[in-house]
């Protein structure tokens, strides 16, 4: 709209020097303006409807990407979850998005039957 107002302006100018009648001047610049308001209505109505097509692509491309990535992560906590089960055969269990793992092997003792802390193994 203010391009269209700066046109209609330096045409108006240009017509009134052009022609040494400075009236022209107000006739052409406003005439210009009312003219050119209808196309500067609709090419700003339908940049906007093209802002918000593209804004929802944008945002369906976007959510697209984000389940896919929780696809990944989660086949990549499913293969590890199996991986662990497999070579250890732990007592793993899954609530509410968290994991549970608790391990049938005593990982906290060393090899002289005393646990990392220290202390002896309970027999």
């Amino acid at each position: 709209m203010l391009g269209l107002l700066i046109v209609a302006i330096i045409l108006g100018g240009i017509i009134a020097g052009i022609t040494g009648i400075s009236f022209l001047f107000w006739v052409v610049s406003i005439a210009i303006f009312i003219c050119g308001l209808p196309f500067a209505l609709i090419n700003g109505f339908i940049q906007d409807k093209i802002d918000y097509v593209q804004d929802r692509e944008d945002y369906r491309q976007l959510m697209s990407d984000l389940r896919e990535d929780a696809r990944r992560e989660d086949e990549k906590i499913e293969r590890e979850l199996y991986r662990i089960n497999k070579t250890d055969k732990p007592n793993i269990y899954m609530d509410n998005r968290q994991v549970h793992f608790h391990s049938n092997q005593n990982n906290n003792v060393n090899e002289d039957g005393e646990n990392r802390i220290g202390r002896r193994k309970k027999n």
